[in-house]
């Protein structure tokens, strides 16, 4: 059940926007609440030294964030090739899926019973 083609792609999506996110957050842009390295070199230059402390403890667990999630993206796309899962098998999963819940059902038969023939 959990070796579908569609559980793959979500997973590569959201997984890819959480690291992209661990490394906004890594390099701490001013301004976004995050304490990256930018703003601890900000930090460094004005004799901040317990913001500098602050700052190197949120970069260093940002970074750990960011490795832990690659290592795991790196795995389950080794897992995926391996299994030689193809785009075409997850858009047919998530259509058989839809076809196959409540709401698609339901949509189906709106569809059906308009007078139209136009989905609305």
């Amino acid at each position: 059940m959990k070796d579908l083609s569609t559980f793959f792609y979500l997973f590569f999506v959201f997984n890819g926007f959480h690291i992209l996110f661990d490394v906004y957050m890594a390099v701490g842009m001013p301004g976004t609440g995050s304490a990256g390295i930018i703003v601890m070199l900000q930090c460094i230059s004005s004799s901040k030294k317990a913001a500098v402390v602050f700052c190197g403890i949120s970069f260093a667990l940002w970074v750990l964030h960011f490795v832990v999630p690659l290592f795991k993206y790196i795995k389950v796309c080794h897992h995926y090739q391996l299994h030689s899962h193809k785009f075409s098998e997850a858009k047919q999963q998530a259509y058989l899926g839809f076809a196959q819940s409540g709401a698609g059902q339901a949509a189906a038969r709106a569809f059906i019973c308009s007078n139209t023939g136009t989905f609305v």
